[in-house]
């Protein structure tokens, strides 16, 4: 076949940075006179990885031992195997791989047998993780025995007979010699196959006992066993483990029995126990010889308990959620509407002149206004990021509005306003609540209906009910600025952004604060600015979680005449100081 000169493949310019091992396999290529495999590389497609070969069963890949296609196959049924979404629920899928995984062939093997006899740790992980089974027929080393020599004799017959078809002299024609060659490698792999099985079955002994079985009360009615063997321990492949409890310590009445196929971490949750009955517990490994021996826990036994039974100990109810819906609930009703009010005293006319002042200025005052120049009040902003990036207003700062008739003495509506960021939702029938505030002569009650107009101003600007978290503490300046701050991290549930608000880099926010002209001292704002890095670090630090356990923490305080501040770590400033004890969280009588 002739190639034209013009569709040769051409080699591309810039094959990239390349490893000293291709650097020396092109070497020895040339100079053994072949062509260098870099530009055979450089025609192949992109995605193309190592050729794997086609398996039409699960039981030509578990033959062939081949670990990845058997997952593959595994999977595929449900990722492309024509299962369109809502065709089948998923756990009819998971009974057609099951009843797959534990197909018996033609000779008798299931595949978990297969995994086993050849000693393939990984490809038995997988089968029973997909739900794999042991042999239901095949119990006994006898029976093993006999049905091993069986298949090895069945595979020589097999392969003798292929080989004497294709030295036959009136043999078929291209065809059925295609199909005789395949046959006869098909039945030497299975030879091969069947006497390995045959061999390491020979080798194998009786599993010794796990190396340790440790026992952990969990809850007052629960116990939780963990198994760890040595891999080298004993010779063949363990499958699985019998985990058996009593509450004699001889086992002649034995309360029950599990069995754990799960060997690359192989636990158990022994459940519906008797608080205060202590329970022996004993594991055995099993492979494919039988059980070998027992291995008791230790502790011996264990008795599930609850440190709640203790004397003189006060159970709380833990389920406060309920009660504060609940709660919440109630006050919605009109009959405790009355209730918000404090009594009403006379309002002197200096109030009423300075209450009438403010609301004019409110009646003219935009909605959408953000404040750009902070005047001796207390204001409120908002920081939403998303990665690295600041929701700004039209002249690219943060939203901020002013809490109008607020005293900068704001500790106790700090407090308050902490308790609403808990209640975002909730601002408007909070405002319906405190509607005839604005006629009382409470200061308490004006500064948080003032709170709550600020609340619902931003919230509509931004055009989000959730502001998100509160910042502990108040940013004030020497000239009798109070900026309360909240933050929220938007890349989980990000918002849409209307003008005049857009996305701006928080590097793009510094620079154009630093091109501002400098006051004689920072308001609060500019401290809002230039802290902001350490403030998102603090906000998402504050999110983390720690891992399960028990833990211990250490309660330190430092108080003053407005405020108590406690010690707490870096990286998780959401706890007090602590370290872990264990794992398992639950504490015993």
């Amino acid at each position: 076949m002739s190639v034209s000169v013009k569709n040769l493949p051409q080699r591309r310019s810039s094959l990239g940075p390349v490893s000293p091992k291709r650097i020396y396999r092109n070497l020895s290529v040339r100079l053994r006179g072949r062509e260098s495999s870099v530009a055979g590389e450089t025609d192949m497609p992109k995605n193309q990885c190592k050729a794997t070969p086609k398996y039409t069963t699960l039981w030509d890949a578990v033959e062939n031992e081949d670990t990845l296609a058997v997952r593959s196959l595994l999977s595929r049924d449900r990722v492309c195997g024509g299962w369109e979404k809502g065709e089948k629920k998923e756990k009819d899928w998971e009974k057609e791989r099951e009843r797959d995984v534990n197909t018996v062939s033609e000779h008798g093997l299931v595949p978990l047998d297969v995994a086993a006899l050849t000693q393939n740790s990984p490809l038995l992980h997988v089968l029973t993780k997909a739900g794999a089974r042991h042999n239901p027929v095949l119990c006994q080393p006898d029976e093993w025995s006999s049905k091993l020599d069986a298949l090895v004799d069945l595979a020589g017959r097999q392969v003798d007979d292929r080989r004497e078809e294709l030295l036959g002299r009136a043999g078929p024609g291209p065809q059925g010699q295609a199909d005789l060659q395949r046959h006869l490698h098909i039945w030497t792999l299975r030879r091969q196959l069947y006497c390995k099985m045959r061999e390491n079955f020979r080798c194998t002994d009786l599993p010794g006992p796990p190396n340790s079985v440790s026992l952990l009360v969990t809850s007052a009615s629960s116990l939780f066993v963990s198994i760890q063997h040595s891999a080298g321990s004993t010779t063949g492949l363990i499958t699985r483990y019998r985990v058996e409890w009593s509450t004699s310590a001889d086992f002649k009445c034995i309360l029950g029995s599990a069995q754990v196929v799960d060997t690359m971490t192989p636990v158990h949750n022994i459940t519906g126990l008797t608080t205060g009955v202590h329970c022996f517990v004993r594991v055995s490994a099993y492979n494919v010889k039988g059980w070998g021996p027992p291995q008791r826990s230790s502790p011996v036994s264990a008795a599930p308990s609850s440190w709640k039974e203790c004397i003189g100990v006060k159970h709380l109810s833990g389920n406060k959620e309920t009660l504060v819906s609940r709660l919440l609930e109630q006050t919605r009703e009109p009959r405790y509407r009355g209730f918000c009010l404090e009594t009403s005293k006379p309002q002197s006319p200096s109030n009423m002149r300075l209450s009438m002042s403010r609301g004019l200025k409110l009646l003219f005052q935009s909605a959408t206004k953000f404040v750009r120049l902070l005047q001796r009040g207390v204001y409120l902003a908002t920081v939403f990021y998303n990665k690295e990036t600041i929701l700004v207003t039209a002249d690219e700062q943060l939203p901020v509005v002013e809490i109008l008739c607020c005293s900068t003495s704001i500790t106790q509506d700090f407090l308050w306003f902490a308790k609403l960021s808990c209640a975002w939702q909730q601002v408007p029938w909070l405002q319906q609540a405190l509607s005839t505030a604005l006629s009382s002569s409470s200061s308490l009650l004006q500064n948080r209906q003032n709170i709550l107009r600020a609340v619902a101003q931003l919230q509509s600007s931004v055009g989000t009910a959730d502001l998100g978290q509160v910042y502990y503490e108040p940013l004030k300046d020497r000239q009798g600025n109070v900026l309360l701050v909240t933050m929220r991290d938007c890349a989980a549930h990000p918002i849409l952004q209307e003008p005049p608000l857009h996305w701006v880099p928080l590097a793009r926010l510094e620079m154009n604060r630093t091109r501002t002209p400098l006051h004689p001292e920072p308001t609060a704002m500019d401290i809002l600015t230039n802290q902001l890095k350490e403030k998102l670090s603090y906000h998402r630090r504050s999110a983390r979680w720690v891992q399960p356990g028990l833990y211990v923490g250490i309660l330190k305080l430092c108080s003053t005449v407005e405020q108590i501040r406690v010690l707490v770590p870096q990286t998780l400033p959401n706890l007090l100081h602590h370290a872990r004890v264990r794992l398992n969280s639950h504490v015993s009588r």
